[in-house]
């Protein structure tokens, strides 16, 4: 290895500093100039010193060099560098001594990755706030309570401008208007009482009826290098409607379903059991063996009646069928019962093959056909219908068809609780399924789909 001297090893050194340096004398002429430097103007170093400054560069930039030496610190300037690219640069000028000689020694920091770096953050801040401005919650972000960020929605809830809502307390921008003094949600927004997920709602001011349900989404996160709070709130007021609705109609239909089961023992049962009753009482006024055979004999038929009505009325209650077979089996039965009784003939198609799927998803499409069939018997005017289960690809499809008079589709829009509709729409939401009523030369289809995984 060759050895260097003191002076060679400082030369080394000044050489390998990234940015480019360089040194002017009094006349304004480059006394030295590192490696970097010439690299810029593309010039090698034995042409580059004692050359005056303003053959180096134009003199937009050389005219920043030739005042006093700190007058050009932090400007920043543009130079064309010796490929023809213009970078961006920032000057810093310092005054030295050596050998007896004042120089202004300039250091240029080439800003191009900084200045590419900004723009890319400018412009990702600039997508982070249209993507959250586009997003359907009302977002804010606070520190310490005090609201640093909200997105335009969050004006939108509150009728507030930017200015007004930035620096606002988070509790009251969002407390209830008519309990304002009921600040206990957002107690947990800090510290060890922080809850990710918690409702409350806005109410008139008697408190009477509620105007708003949110949902708030807390997380917390780092903005602009502090401990922060994001709260995400989510609008739960029309889901909150529909619970409702889905509620009402359940204990409607459980109420219904109630009303029949009263009605099957009160029609069905009541009537044979008195009968009953009435022939055991005229076995005590018997006058003959013959007689008292015969009574019994009638006995023993109407308790074999009755016996097949509990069964009717506990099949309709819940389908023992179903617990144990399935929806095919389940429906096969009741449309075998269907044809006994003479009423009308029912083709039914399934590829289920004994396939098996969740309690309810059975039970909601055992109750939707028997409601169909008999929707037909009591207002179609049909002599056959055709029940057809398909499962394909996850799938699970009921058809259904009579050759009667059809809906009406457009009342069906208009009234869908209409002619006992009502409960089928309703059990088709239960079970988060679709259904369709189609007309087909005077007739209406209806399709239930339902994804079964």
């Amino acid at each position: 290895m060759k050895p260097i001297t003191e002076t060679g090893f400082l030369r080394e050194v000044f050489n390998s500093i990234p940015n480019p340096i360089f040194a002017l004398d009094k006349k304004r002429c480059c006394f030295l100039a590192n490696q970097a430097f010439c690299d810029l103007v593309a010039m090698p170093v034995q042409e580059v010193t004692g050359l005056k400054i303003d053959r180096i560069f134009p003199q937009e930039v050389s005219g920043l060099f030739t005042g006093k030496p700190e007058s050009a610190n932090n400007t920043e300037v543009h130079i064309q560098r010796g490929n023809g690219t213009i970078n961006p640069y920032l000057v810093s000028v310092l005054s030295a001594q050596f050998e007896n000689q004042a120089l202004a020694v300039v250091t240029l920091k080439d800003l191009t990755d900084y200045k590419r770096t900004q723009a890319s953050l400018l412009e990702s801040e600039a997508l982070y706030r249209t993507v959250v401005n586009q997003l359907p919650n009302p977002i804010l972000i606070h520190i310490n309570g005090k609201v640093v960020f909200a997105n335009d929605l969050i004006l939108g809830i509150t009728g507030l401008s930017k200015d007004e809502v930035i620096g606002k307390d988070v509790v009251s921008l969002l407390t209830d208007p008519a309990d304002a003094k009921n600040t206990t949600v957002f107690r947990n927004l800090s510290g060890d009482a922080f809850i990710e997920e918690e409702e409350f709602e806005i109410r008139t001011e008697n408190r009477k009826v509620v105007i708003k349900n949110f949902l708030l989404r807390n997380s917390k996160l780092k903005y602009q290098g502090q401990d922060a709070v994001m709260t995400i709130l989510i609008d739960m007021t029309e889901r909150k409607h529909l619970e409702k609705y889905v509620l009402g109609r359940v204990i409607e239909t459980e109420e219904k379903d109630r009303k029949q089961f009263a009605a099957d023992l009160h029609d069905d049962l009541g009537p044979i059991l008195s009968s009953i009753k009435l022939h055991l009482g005229m076995l005590e006024h018997a006058k003959s063996p013959e007689k008292s055979a015969a009574t019994l004999a009638t006995c023993n038929q109407l308790l074999a009646e009755t016996i097949a009505k509990m069964r009717i009325v506990a099949n309709n209650l819940m389908p023992r069928l179903i617990e144990n077979f399935g929806l095919e089996a389940a429906v096969n039965s009741f449309i075998g019962t269907m044809q006994h009784e003479g009423i009308f003939e029912i083709s039914f198609i399934s590829n289920l093959k004994g396939r098996r799927f969740q309690k309810q998803t059975e039970l909601h499409f055992y109750r939707i056909i028997c409601e169909l069939i008999n929707n037909t018997v009591k207002h179609a005017g049909a002599t056959n219908a055709v029940v057809r289960l398909n499962y394909l690809r996850g799938l699970l499809k009921l058809d259904y068809t009579d050759n009667g008079k059809g809906y009406d589709i457009s009342e069906i829009n208009k009234n869908p609780g209409g002619m006992g509709l009502g409960n089928i729409i309703q059990r088709v939401k239960l079970l988060d399924a679709k259904i369709q009523f189609t007309q087909r030369k005077g007739k209406t289809a209806v399709t239930v789909e339902r994804q079964s995984g």
